[in-house]
C-alpha cells in the first residue's frame, strides 16, 4: 500500500469517527476532535506496509530498507542479463551470459529464503554482479557500433575471457551459500563408501 492510500484510508476512519461523535454522539468538539485525530493515527499506523522478500518479513533485520533495495536491485540486473543475452549474436558469448543469468537467478532465489544473507553478500551484488552487466553491455553497444572486424575480434575474445572469469566467481559465491549442506553431503558419502567398504559389495 502506498503512502497516499495510507493517508486517505487514515483521514477517512478519522472524518467518520469525529463526525460520528460530534453529531451522531452529540460529544463534545475537542473530544471528537482528540479521538478523530488518535483513530487517525492509529488506522497509518496499522496500515504501514511490512517489509517482506518473497514471503519472508524482514521488518526486524537491521537495515531492513536497505537490504530491500539491495534485493530489488539484484532482481533488476538478474533480468538486464537475461534480456542482454538475448539480443547477442555471437553463440559462445550468448551461452555465457545466459549461465551468468541463470547463476544470478540461483543466487536470487537463495537470498529470497534467506535475506539475512543479503548484507554479507552487498561487496558481491555491487560490484561483480554490476561489472557482468557493464562487460555485456559494452559488448552490446560496440556490435551496434559496428567498429571494425580486426577491433571487434580483440573485443570478443576479452569478453569471454571476462565471462569465464565471472562465471567462475558467480558459480564460488553460489555454492559458498551451500557449503554447510554440500561437507555434510561429502562426509555422509565418505560414511557409506567405508560402510560399504567393511560390509562388502551389495548385492
Amino acid at each position: 500500500m502506498n503512502d497516499s492510500r495510507r493517508d486517505f484510508r487514515a483521514l477517512l476512519a478519522a472524518l467518520i469517527t469525529f463526525f460520528g461523535l460530534l453529531i451522531g454522539a452529540k460529544w463534545h468538539f475537542l473530544v471528537a476532535a482528540i479521538l478523530a485525530v488518535g483513530v487517525y493515527t492509529g488506522v497509518y499506523l496499522i496500515s504501514k506496509p511490512k517489509l517482506m522478500i518473497g514471503n519472508t518479513e524482514i521488518e526486524a533485520l537491521e537495515n531492513a530498507e536497505e537490504i530491500k533495495a539491495i534485493y530489488q536491485k539484484l532482481q533488476i540486473d538478474q533480468k538486464k542479463l537475461t534480456e542482454a543475452a538475448a539480443s547477442i549474436k555471437d553463440t559462445s558469448i550468448k551461452a555465457k551470459t545466459n549461465e551468468l543469468a541463470k547463476i544470478t537467478n540461483d543466487i536470487e532465489f537463495y537470498l529470497e529464503n534467506n535475506p539475512k544473507e543479503i548484507s554479507k553478500s552487498r561487496h558481491f551484488l555491487d560490484y561483480y554482479i554490476g561489472t557482468a552487466r557493464e562487460i555485456v553491455d559494452n559488448y552490446n553497444d560496440l556490435d551496434r557500433a559496428n567498429v571494425s572486424a580486426d577491433k571487434f575480434n580483440d573485443i570478443k575474445e576479452k569478453t569471454k575471457e571476462s565471462l569465464d572469469l565471472l562465471i567462475k566467481i558467480f558459480a564460488s559465491q553460489r555454492d559458498a551459500y551451500h557449503k554447510d549442506k554440500i561437507n555434510k553431503l561429502e562426509v555422509e558419502t565418505d560414511l557409506l563408501e567405508q560402510t560399504i567398504k567393511l560390509g562388502g559389495d551389495i548385492k
